[in-house]
């Protein structure tokens, strides 16, 4: 199939644009109502009732098989481990299917079925914070000169309603697909894990896979003008020092964890930090983040005045570039550590990961980034931005999943996202819904 929207006439691009404009009132509606669910994770609160308005506004807009669907109590333990009070975790899923006299027909497995794209984001937020800093309600979803505030209104809340009003936009401006639809919304994006309750469990479960789909679209906010093909990886971990406890009137009978962790943190900038920050990717965006980093995050040691830290336990955030390893990465701390063992003996550590993904970056050959390429052109009036996100988001359960073809792509300025004031500009989820509403065009077809 041709890039998209070159398929389409000037007479259905037209009414495409008129329809992004007429169904702005409702989406923009819709995500108010999404932004005063409070979904703050962690905990992870209130999930059954964002996914039963999702369920509900998929379920009037006409998709078929709009469900919930609920991780067993008894897999908490394992997939929301950040949650000890295990709070239910609830998804939701729909599908449009073709009403076309002729659709677009694919075999996968000896199993003929309807070419499908599936729509997925993320409904938890993180924590607001300081209530006394924010000029509107984080749960308020407030408009002011064309700006909607609140926690959510661009990760990624925002992104989940343009995605379910492009689709009412194609159907509102006479189209018919000629393919299948699908839409989730899950759980536990921002509490990341190794596996999790949303869009890991989706993709474990088969909810989502090449059996049942051709592409996806992640509505993670990376601005209207860009597509993102890809995320930086990560390595959370944890180090903890071992020392020899003392009174502070004769340290020299102890040893300071303390001082081994600070001496670690001076040398990892050193030999880690300084060469990350001359190394720059420029897919990455915003463009401060186009370097990896090496952070130190945490560090708790010693109990009162007087005494030598026995412990000192230091967490650490490393942000892989798109073309670095996990293994690299991890060989990187593990010379600094080997380093300061060797300088002074009495050193004793023992290293842990609390979470750990490789990169991922798709082909920009692929049809569903050849597709949305176009329509972020026809939209914005200018060639789209093909850029990496800085953050791991859900893109690499469905890429690992075998669903090659994922991207990202939603509106929301990417600066703005987990600050007090989150917001969103209502003409860029207008301009998202009709970016979305020619994409899924471009890879379905129409009639």
């Amino acid at each position: 199939m041709s890039d998209a929207p070159e398929t389409l006439s000037a007479a259905q691009l037209a009414a495409i644009h008129r329809a992004s404009e007429d169904v702005l009132a409702e989406a923009t509606q819709f995500l108010a109502q999404l932004i005063q669910i409070d979904t703050t994770n962690p905990p992870g609160v209130n999930y059954r009732a964002i996914a039963v308005l999702i369920r509900d506004r998929l379920q009037a807009l006409g998709y078929e098989d709009a469900a919930l669907l609920e991780v067993a109590e008894q897999d908490l333990e394992v997939l929301a481990p950040h949650d000890p009070e295990r709070h239910e975790r609830v998804n939701v899923m729909g599908r449009l299917k073709s009403r076309s006299h002729s659709p677009s027909l694919v075999t996968v497995g000896g199993t003929t079925r309807e070419k499908t794209i599936h729509f997925n984001g993320h409904t938890d937020v993180v924590p607001a914070g300081d209530l006394a800093t924010w000029t509107h309600p984080p749960f308020g979803a407030e408009v002011h000169d064309g700006v909607m505030y609140g926690r959510g209104a661009s990760d990624m809340k925002g992104g989940l309603a343009a995605a379910i009003y492009a689709v009412e936009a194609v159907r509102r401006a006479g189209l018919v697909l000629k393919g299948t639809v699908e839409q989730s919304g899950v759980v536990d994006e921002e509490s990341t894990g190794v596996r999790n309750a949303g869009a890991g469990w989706l993709v474990e479960q088969g909810y989502v896979s090449p059996a049942t789909c051709d592409a996806v679209v992640i509505t993670e906010p990376l601005n209207v003008e860009n597509v993102c093909l890809g995320h930086r990886g990560a390595i959370w971990g944890t180090i903890t020092f071992a020392g020899r406890a003392a009174h502070g009137a004769t340290p020299q009978r102890g040893v300071n964890a303390l001082v081994h962790a600070a001496t670690f943190v001076l040398r990892a900038n050193e030999q880690i930090g300084a060469k990350l920050a001359a190394a720059r990717d420029a897919r990455v965006v915003p463009e401060e983040a186009q370097a990896a980093s090496l952070t130190f995050t945490v560090l708790h040691a010693g109990r009162n005045t007087n005494s030598v830290p026995d412990r000192a336990t230091l967490r650490f955030d490393r942000r892989l570039g798109p073309s670095e390893t996990p293994a690299a990465a991890r060989a990187q701390l593990h010379a600094v550590l080997a380093g300061l063992r060797a300088a002074a003996p009495d050193v004793a550590y023992t290293y842990a990961e609390d979470y750990a993904t490789a990169p991922v970056w798709v082909a920009p050959a692929l049809e569903v980034c050849r597709v949305r390429r176009a329509a972020v052109a026809r939209v914005v009036g200018a060639p789209a931005g093909v850029v990496c996100s800085p953050g791991s988001d859900d893109q690499r359960f469905f890429v690992r999943g075998g669903l090659a073809q994922t991207i990202v792509y939603g509106p929301g300025n990417i600066r703005n996202v987990h600050n007090k004031d989150e917001a969103l500009d209502l003409e860029d989820l207008r301009k998202a819904i009709e970016v979305m509403a020619l994409g899924v065009c471009g890879f379905l077809g129409v009639d």
